[in-house]
Order: structure tokens, then C-alpha cells, then sequence
């Protein structure tokens, strides 16, 4: 990886303020680049541009349209951006668009920036004077932006262009460097078809890393892409890291299945979310307030997406406050936690605030989450990682999206595990109580499911299982299975757990019932009747003739040779003893010498001669049977 940071600077500022000149000014590149935009001096689409201020950083630059009606590729643009060149003509002054734009600035958290206060060649140093104090009061109605540096400069003369050159430098040196090692994510801006290389497409590579030979995945579509090539600046890489406008050569997609607002990401991690958790930062220069249920435009990355405004208690969102919300989206989003996003009026068009994405797909019950909520967009890597643990309780935080969910890169959740103490089970994170808290889970399942079954010694483990599905993460129930085991809180029989002491609650007529159905079948020797036979002849119902028979199983009386055929322990014993007798001698015995010597009809022999194969007493072969041989 190079040793180089990848920056982003873009342009903002009123339509017809100089923007584009000012690029070319800086970088002797020509960004308008349909023949419209130059003929008519006026900006429709993205420009981009190499600037070279420092050896040991690797800057672009994003020329983006002013024109109200190009406000979406303004965003488009500046999505990603590090630092801010915001454009302002010295013979008119800030404009609305001027404002538009650093408010949508503000609302992307791009705190480094500078005003380019271009044209001063057309006014005389009065004018100039008055321009940079309007300029500097706009600036100043938001502290995080009054100390920006205002330049004043000419795109003809060159007059001033050296000393935003040097003011740029310094902003642009100490701009952190995006995380490298992270999950890969470019929205893209642009994308078209070149020939003998197929589709192309560009955007600023958000996080991460993508290599020439990586497959990617296309949103929306889920389509699946190879890297054929990449470029920075018209520059063949081969590979290309967060914080730099790339070209991305693509094998196995059409240019027309790509789209401003697509994204390309690397893993299957990613998922579109439908709902967005969000806190929202609604403008204060506006004289209605955002309402439950509004339908907004919602602007993340190069995508638009229509959306309806959910707020707690439907309570209004006034100008100037903040609050949390949910966005019901009307088209999927391909989002991540710690995202910011621009909305708009859906009619008339202006922009009305921006939000930071808290939760992806929050439940109903959101307003319950918000202090979570806080934790991920304010608070550290372990903060945010115990907030969003115990959100899932029992059911536990996948590791593998967590990066996503949470809006850090996995190692620097892997570090913060420790200090937020969380425990790993499978491919979950839990919190340190849940251990502790699984086992009264499954204490509480396990004496539910006695209540619900009195007549059972013991109950299944699958049944345990299925009665936590919804509330506890099935690796930590069987965690927490072998913990009570270990501790004595369960006692194992077989696949069945029981709590110790637990015995099964049988009334007196039901007691009366079993002993019946005992005597019966012991008394009967090899030839008990069948389940169906017992059940008429005891007059008993099919569900308890089934729980008294288990009862028999587990207390040792009887054992089942088939499913209708149930036999007292003592005459299988018998059994078993007199057929040894009888294959003492080495010789196969067919099912005529069984049948001598048992005097029993082929409705019993058959099952019990099977019995004694399972049991491993004795081994059928084409000759007859013979003992097994035993270890």
C-alpha cells in the first residue's frame, strides 16, 4: 500500500462564480468536458482534476455545478470530499447557492475549507474590501467555519492563485488519513463504455482497498463484477485506496446496468437497508417544520432516494433542532452507520438538513434505542461496540457485519472488544452478563417445559432449544446447556434434560393407568399386546398411553422393540440369555429352530430376532443367525 494519503478537494459555490476557471487556473486541466458546458460557460456535470500540492499526498480535485437544477450532481460531488473550495464571484457576493452549498458542506461534516473570492480583477479594492466582509459574516454564522481563510484571486491575471495554492497545502496536510483497512465501498458518479475496455466507471473510493483481478458487487442488483483495470488520475494502479477519485475498469457488467447512485463494495457484509435510524439536524433559515410522515428526498453518496419522515411520538421536528428519527426509504439504500446524508423538501426542492445514520433497519421500537443510538455516533469504538451488544441481548452481535453496522473497521472493533467486554461465541459478540443470563434462560425454559408436559421425566434438547429460538443465539444456549450440566443445575439423560429433582406428576387415576399397563405387558411375557391393543383394552387415550409407556422406558420396566411393540426388560433378558444358549455351538440358526424353541408366532419372533441384530447379540446371515462378536 502506498505510503501516499489519497485527498479530496471540492469545489462549491453560486452558478457562473468561477469555479471551473479557478480549476483550471490551479491545475491547467480543462474539467467541463461536453461541448454544452463550454459553449455555454456553464458547469452540468462533475469535472475532475489532478492538483499536486505536496509530494507525500496524492489530491484530486471535484468541479461541481452550481445551477439549482444541477443541485444533484452538486452532491454527487461532494460526496467524500476532504476539504472545501468554496467559490465566491468578488462583483456579486455570496449568492443562494453559495449558502445552499456550505450548508450542505456543514451537513457533511467537511469542517477544512477555503473561499476562492475569484474575479477581483473586475472590482476596485473597495468593492473587494466589501465583498470579503459579506463573505466573512457568512462564514461566521457558524463558528466551525469562521476561521477559514478568504483568498482573493483572479483566474485571468493569476493574481492571488500561489497564495490559495499554499492555503490549500495546508489545509489538505492535515486531513486524517482514511482507513485503508476496511471494507471497500465507491459510490459512483459517472460510468460509460470505452472500446476494448468495456465499462468504466469513477467515484471517490470511500473506504478500504480494491486490487485489479478483485470481484466486486454492484448495488442495486447485487450484479457481480471483476476488476479489469484501475486508474487515478489517468494513472494505471494496481490497486487504489480510500480518499482518491478512481476509474474502475469492470469485466462482467454492462455500462448500462451502472448508474450515478450505484455503489460498488467487496463482501457480502454489505446488505440495502429499507429503514434508516437516524439523528436528525434540520436547517434553522427555514419557516416550516418537518412533520411525521413528510415525504422527503434523501441524498447518501451519488443516490437519491424518496423517503417518509418517522419521529418519535410524531412529534414536529421545529427549524434549528435536532432530534432522532426513522427514514422509511421508498427505494433501498446500500448504507453504513456513522453515515451522513442531505435531506430535501420533495416539493418545492431545497435543502432542509442532513442526518447521521445511527441504526440500519431499526425495529418498531425505536425510540427505546436512541441512547444506543448516541453511543455509535459519539461515543468510542468500545462504547459503541457494549451499546449495540446489549441491544441484542441473547441473540448477539454478528461479528462479520459489524463494521457495517457500526460504522468501524473490524480491527478496530477487535481491538476495542476487550474494553467493552465482550465475549465471542461462534460468530457472535455477547455481553459479559449474557453467559450468566443464558443459563437463567434455559433454567426458566427448561422448568416451562416440566410445567407444560408434567408426565415427562425429562424433556427434549431440542425442545429447549426451539423454546429460545426467537430470544437467545443457539451456540450460546448449547454454551450455556453444558454450563448448568458441569454446575449440577441439569441432570442428562440421553438427548433429554431435566432440572435435578424434577419428577414427573402423574394424578392417581393416571398412576392407577400406568401399573395397569405394566402388569399387562410384564405378564405377557414376549407376546405383549401391541400399543393399539393396550390403549382399547386399557381405555386410554393415545397421548397418555404414549407418556405412561416413556414413563415404563425410563424407569427401566420395559423397552420398546419396535414403536407398537413394547416389552418388559426381565423377558428380554430371558431371551437374550436362552439365545446364547442356543448359538453356543457356532452354527446358524434360521427362524424355525427360533420359533421351536420360543413356541412364537412370526408377528413377534421377526421383531425380536431384529431386536437382538440391533443389540448387537446377535448377526443375521445368509446362512441364519449367529452370535455377534463382542468386543
Amino acid at each position: 500500500m502506498s505510503d501516499r494519503r489519497g485527498i479530496v478537494i471540492g469545489t462549491a459555490g453560486h452558478v457562473d462564480h468561477g469555479k471551473t476557471a479557478l480549476v483550471r487556473a490551479l491545475t491547467g486541466i480543462e474539467t467541463d468536458r461536453w461541448l454544452e458546458e463550454r459553449r455555454r460557460g456553464l458547469t452540468i456535470d462533475l469535472g475532475f482534476a489532478r492538483l499536486d500540492l505536496d509530494p507525500d499526498l496524492e489530491t484530486g480535485i471535484v468541479d461541481v455545478p452550481g445551477h439549482e437544477d444541477f443541485l444533484k450532481n452538486m452532491l454527487a460531488g461532494a460526496t467524500g470530499i476532504d476539504v472545501l473550495l468554496l467559490v465566491v464571484a468578488a462583483d456579486e457576493g455570496p449568492m443562494p447557492q453559495t449558502r445552499e452549498h456550505l450548508a450542505i458542506a456543514r451537513l457533511l461534516d467537511v469542517k477544512r475549507g477555503v473561499v476562492a473570492l475569484t474575479k477581483s480583477d473586475r472590482v476596485d479594492a473597495e468593492w473587494l474590501e466589501l465583498a470579503t466582509e459579506t463573505t466573512r459574516e457568512l462564514l461566521d454564522e457558524d463558528s466551525a467555519r469562521a476561521s477559514w481563510e478568504i483568498v482573493p484571486v483572479s483566474s485571468v491575471t493569476r493574481e492571488g492563485i500561489e497564495t490559495l495554492r499554499s492555503s490549500l497545502q495546508s489545509l489538505v496536510a492535515g486531513v486524517q488519513r482514511r482507513s485503508e483497512d476496511d471494507l471497500f465501498r465507491l459510490p459512483v458518479d459517472r460510468s460509460f463504455s470505452i472500446r476494448g475496455t468495456g465499462t468504466v466507471v469513477t467515484g471517490t473510493v470511500w473506504s478500504g482497498c480494491v486490487r485489479v483481478g478483485d470481484t466486486l458487487r454492484l448495488f442495486p442488483g447485487d450484479a457481480s463484477a471483476r476488476v479489469r483495470g484501475l486508474q487515478v488520475h489517468e494513472d494505471p494502479r494496481p490497486q487504489v485506496a480510500a480518499g482518491r477519485r478512481c476509474a474502475v475498469a469492470l469485466v462482467g457488467v454492462s455500462a448500462d446496468a451502472v448508474e450515478r447512485g450505484s455503489v460498488l463494495v467487496d463482501r457480502a457484509e454489505w446488505r440495502p437497508s429499507d429503514r434508516l435510524g437516524v439523528r436528525l439536524r434540520a436547517l434553522g433559515a427555514r419557516d416550516r417544520p418537518l412533520t411525521h410522515g413528510q415525504r422527503l428526498r434523501v441524498y447518501l453518496g451519488t443516490r437519491e432516494v424518496m423517503a417518509r419522515l418517522h419521529t418519535a411520538d410524531r412529534a414536529p421536528i421545529l427549524p434549528g433542532e435536532a432530534a432522532w428519527a426513522v427514514l422509511a426509504l421508498e427505494a433501498p439504500l446500500l448504507a453504513r452507520a456513522r453515515d451522513r446524508a442531505i435531506l430535501r423538501f420533495y416539493s418545492p426542492v431545497s435543502t432542509i438538513g442532513g442526518v447521521r445514520i445511527a441504526e440500519l433497519d431499526p425495529p418498531p421500537d425505536w425510540p427505546e434505542r436512541t441512547a444506543a443510538w448516541r453511543c455509535v455516533l459519539d461515543g468510542t469504538a468500545a462504547e459503541a461496540l457494549t451499546a449495540s451488544v446489549r441491544l441484542e441481548r441473547l441473540l448477539g452481535l454478528l461479528v462479520a457485519p459489524a463494521p457495517v453496522r457500526l460504522g468501524r473497521p473490524a480491527a478496530e472493533l477487535e481491538a476495542a472488544a476487550d474494553e467493552a467486554g465482550c465475549v465471542r461465541i461462534g460468530a457472535r459478540w455477547f455481553s459479559a452478563e449474557a453467559a450468566d443470563e443464558a443459563m437463567q434462560a434455559v433454567e426458566r425454559a427448561v422448568a416451562r417445559l416440566h410445567a407444560a408436559d408434567r408426565r415427562a421425566a425429562a424433556v427434549s434438547k431440542e425442545a429447549v432449544r426451539s423454546a429460545l429460538t426467537d430470544v437467545c443465539d443457539g451456540e450460546l444456549v448449547e454454551r450455556a446447556v453444558r454450563q448448568l450440566l458441569a454446575e449440577g443445575r441439569l441432570v442428562e439423560s440421553g438427548p433429554r434434560l431435566a432440572l435435578p429433582g424434577h419428577l414427573p406428576r402423574l394424578t392417581e387415576a393416571e398412576e392407577a393407568a400406568r401399573d395397569r399397563l405394566a402388569a399387562m405387558i410384564v405378564e405377557a411375557g414376549l407376546q405383549p399386546p401391541l400399543v393399539t391393543e393396550l390403549g382399547k383394552t386399557l381405555r386410554l387415550a393415545r397421548p397418555l398411553l404414549d407418556d405412561l409407556l416413556r414413563l415404563l422406558r425410563e424407569a427401566g420396566t420395559t423397552r420398546a422393540v419396535t414403536p407398537e411393540l413394547h416389552v418388559s426388560v426381565a423377558a428380554l433378558e430371558a431371551l437374550e440369555a436362552r439365545v446364547l444358549e442356543l448359538l453356543a455351538d457356532g452354527a446358524p440358526s434360521g427362524p424355525t429352530r427360533f420359533k421351536e424353541a420360543f413356541t412364537l408366532s412370526r408377528k413377534y419372533l421377526i421383531p425380536l430376532l431384529e431386536f437382538l441384530d440391533r443389540e448387537g447379540v446377535t448377526r443375521r446371515t445368509a446362512e441364519g443367525r449367529v452370535l455377534a462378536a463382542r468386543s
